[in-house]
């Protein structure tokens, strides 16, 4: 089935949200149209011309999401994930490949040589790829009973991290907190929830500290120093998740510094 549309200069701009965003595609169908660009909140407009607000309606949004469940799961997780990118530009590449997926069929995800496809899968892979390293290299602390983490990612990851951390943690209450984003992922109480924080700072805790240096202990007592290939250490665990990880610290320091930007949960 075809969708035609005509280009136009008028940019959207939304609340930011995923069902925001489906709003967006609902008007883009409804108008016959392509914006110039799509901005969330944190985006500046930058475009010369005048932007349209969409507003956020959840029936719309159900229409949109009904429709982009039916083009199937690798349709559906490519633009689920691409979504959780922090690029610029993001949103009006989803939208051309919803187009395209929507007048050709599931069949377009795999038509690698138009643009619209291979631009949203290489957003999905990125973002799936940042949240894979994550579920690996994440390190808890224990501070009153509850495990905290901080992670510094640089796209919108803690809803893939959901999944994983809830099912291997099933009977612990835990916050990871997205330093780079300011959103932190609260299991507690059985309940999860996605909390907006410019902190997060545990009390300290001698039990816990005495945990990480024994563990920093038997990291660098296991390391030969004659057979220690830091380019090859990076490759499997780049550098930049290290500020994370307790044992890439040098040894008798803590995991994390205090001077992050975090909140207290109390």
């Amino acid at each position: 089935m075809d969708y035609p549309a005509h280009v136009t200069d008028t940019a959207y701009r939304y609340d930011g949200s995923f069902q925001g965003f489906l709003c967006c595609v609902f008007e883009s169908f409804a108008r016959h149209e392509l914006p110039a660009a799509i901005h969330p909140p944190e985006e500046g407009q930058t475009s010369l011309f005048g932007a349209r607000e969409i507003p956020t309606d959840p029936r719309r949004a159900g229409r949109v999401a009904a429709a982009l469940h039916r083009l199937g799961a690798p349709v559906e997780r490519c633009v689920t994930s691409g979504f959780l990118a922090d690029e610029a530009g993001k949103d009006l590449t989803l939208l051309h490949f919803l187009r395209l997926c929507f007048a050709q069929g599931p069949s377009a995800f795999w038509r690698m040589g138009d643009a619209p496809v291979a631009q949203a899968q290489a957003l999905a892979r990125r973002v799936d790829g940042e949240a894979g390293k994550y579920i690996e290299f994440l390190r808890f602390e224990e501070h009153g009973g509850m495990l905290g983490s901080i992670i510094h990612p640089r796209n919108r990851i803690l809803p893939l991290l959901r999944g994983h951390f809830c099912s291997r943690l099933p009977d612990e209450e835990f916050v990871i907190f997205d330093a780079t984003h300011g959103m932190a992922l609260l299991c507690r109480g059985g309940r999860v929830q996605y909390l907006r924080m410019e902190r997060f700072a545990p009390p300290p805790d001698g039990e816990e500290d005495a945990w990480k240096r024994l563990w920093q202990r038997f990291f660098h007592a296991l390391t030969i120093e004659e057979r220690r290939n830091e380019r090859c250490q990076r490759t499997h665990a780049p550098k930049r998740y290290w500020q994370d990880m307790c044992e890439m610290a040098p040894e008798g320091r803590g995991q994390k510094s205090t001077t992050h930007p975090a909140e207290d949960m109390v």
